[in-house]
């Protein structure tokens, strides 16, 4: 009786140590699926941002050469204007600007 006892005791410790390696196992495969599928959403996220980046960049770059243009169109209209001042205007203007400048005579 006692050894059909110890049998039966080795017997159920031979299964639970069936069922612990059976299930180390399963956890081990759950953590790996785990693990691919958060790599994979990792992945799919950084192309995503790289995308947006990029997108971002053209973007910023596109709108900054229109302002430069925009800016370069109003510094040469300004020049054409300058350009374009009767002699007169401008003896007007340096006289008022030497008035300015130069000290004033007091005798």
């Amino acid at each position: 009786m006692e050894e059909d006892l110890l049998q039966a005791l080795i017997k159920v410790e031979s299964e639970i140590q069936h069922s612990l390696e059976s299930e180390r196992k399963k956890a081990a495969e759950w953590l790996e699926s785990v693990r691919v599928s958060l790599s994979r959403e990792l992945e799919t996220k950084k192309r995503q941002l790289d995308d947006e980046y990029t997108l971002s960049l053209e973007k910023t770059c596109n709108e900054c050469e229109l302002k430069a243009k925009h800016e370069i169109d109003i510094a040469n209209q300004v020049a054409e204007n300058l350009q374009n001042l009767s002699d007169e205007i401008l003896q007007n203007e340096v006289k008022e600007f030497l008035q300015q400048i130069l000290p004033q005579d007091k005798g």
